[in-house]
């Protein structure tokens, strides 16, 4: 299920923000990929970007995460405070991720080839 995969995907780029820890994180993500409830369309969307763009998306995750963290001073940030953004921007890559998808099929459905 794409889910595990996400989590998983998240667990090890997390590894590069020590303050993050792992400690219940893969648990918190869960229940906030489940209360998105995403529809068909959408799952099918995060399974192909998980095959096809599986690097873009983390690289846009780290890189959004880093410069949250250097705008907010990432010495001021506790592991709960850090987990909690690190979360909200994770999904905010994801649907960013999966509007491309719906953007670029739209596109090539109306184009005229």
């Amino acid at each position: 299920m794409y889910i595990d995969e996400l989590i998983e995907l998240f667990s090890n780029a997390a590894g590069r923000f020590p303050m993050l820890g792992t400690d219940g994180a893969g648990d918190e993500l869960r229940r906030a990929l489940e209360g998105r409830k995403y529809d068909l369309q959408d799952e099918a969307l995060i399974e192909a970007i998980l095959k096809q763009d599986r690097r873009d998306f983390i690289d846009s995750f780290t890189e959004a995460f880093a410069s949250h963290l250097d705008g907010t001073g990432s010495e001021d940030t506790d592991g709960e405070e850090a987990l909690k953004d690190a979360i909200r921007i994770y999904i905010a890559s994801l649907e960013h991720m999966i509007n491309y998808y719906h953007t670029s099929l739209i596109g090539k459905h109306f184009s005229s080839t």
